[in-house]
């Protein structure tokens, strides 16, 4: 059963960056997201639910596979981000082993991580109703909702799990994540808190709560939150990005910059150094970076020449006022 539930860190890792990007609080964040299923990846999941009574059968039909064998293929489709292919084969067993709850699980995780928000949340409630004692299938069903920003009814199930088991540091996490996506930040905080108290390792949780930080502009317990993570993680991405955040917002920015190049290229550190700079009134050195964002980039995004053009408008501006 333990391997089965590894499957929800999966999914935790490729859809929590997609949530926690929408708490960015300027632009730049590079979305990321879980691959939606194509249409003739549709069809067969159709097909295993459902298969056309007059379907010649194939040299490799699975109904001629064991069922054991196919859930092996379909644990080592997992293992390869081969979803698709891990899908077709739990649905051919589950139309033998109806009662199979840990398959169910796994179909569940499987549907979220492609993005199919609607099947996993059918799959995870028949779960329930045999197993509602099963606190990862009440995660995974949480993240649906958060996925979907039923923020309310990710935050029954998480608290309907920390009911039973108060000291889960992942529930705690996602708990965190909930209330920050909801706009609760202090409520995530003091959730977010309590996870690094419990996991004081678990780099989501480090960089969460450097995001509720910057949120409340308390800068300083950003950095210090962040700075943990980035002892963990160096070259982290996003622990990164928002770290250059919060110490250009306590104006340190030469080290600003240098956190930022280790969240991106140079051309964007540039540009994100000269936001600040910006936001500061600080109109010349802001020109400079987006100067030197487009020279380092020529074809950088249309959004670093839209803020050198303001800058200078700005820097002409106090230029006359001085005169």
């Amino acid at each position: 059963m333990r391997k089965v539930q590894r499957l929800i860190f999966t999914a935790l890792g490729l859809a929590l960056p997609l949530l926690l990007s929408q708490c960015s609080l300027m632009k730049g964040a590079v979305p990321s997201g879980v691959r939606g299923i194509k249409p003739g990846e549709a069809a067969k999941l159709a097909e295993a639910y459902d298969p056309a009574p007059n379907r010649q059968t194939s040299r490799l039909d699975r109904r001629e596979i064991p069922l054991d064998r196919l859930e092996t293929l379909g644990d080592l489709a997992v293992q390869n981000h081969d979803y698709e292919r891990s899908l077709v084969n739990f649905l051919q067993i589950l139309k033998n082993q109806p009662e199979n709850q840990d398959l169910r699980y796994k179909v569940g995780v499987i549907f979220l991580l492609n993005g199919q928000y609607e099947a996993a949340r059918r799959e995870l409630a028949r779960l329930l109703i045999k197993q509602p004692e099963m606190l990862a299938a009440h995660e995974a069903l949480g993240l649906v909702h958060l996925q979907e920003k039923q923020y309310p009814l990710a935050l029954e199930e998480f608290r309907l799990v920390l009911a039973k088991e108060p000291n889960r540091a992942r529930t705690r996490y996602l708990l965190g994540v909930a209330q920050l996506m909801a706009g609760q930040t202090r409520e995530a905080i003091t959730a977010l808190e309590a996870a690094a108290a419990l996991d004081p390792r678990h780099i989501g949780t480090l960089t969460a709560l450097g995001q509720a930080y910057l949120q409340v502009k308390d800068y300083p317990r950003a950095i210090t939150w962040l700075k943990k993570g980035q002892t963990l993680a160096p070259n982290h991405v996003k622990i990164n990005y928002h770290l250059g955040m919060a110490l250009a917002a306590t104006k340190r920015y030469p080290e600003a910059l240098q956190t930022f190049l280790k969240a991106g290229d140079e051309a964007q550190a540039y540009n994100n150094i000269g936001v600040h700079y910006f936001m500061e009134g600080q109109y010349e050195e802001a020109a400079k970076c987006f100067q030197r964002a487009l020279e380092l980039r020529p074809t950088f995004y249309h959004e670093a020449k839209v803020n050198l053009n303001r800058a200078l408008e700005r820097l002409q501006e106090a230029r006359k006022d001085a005169i």
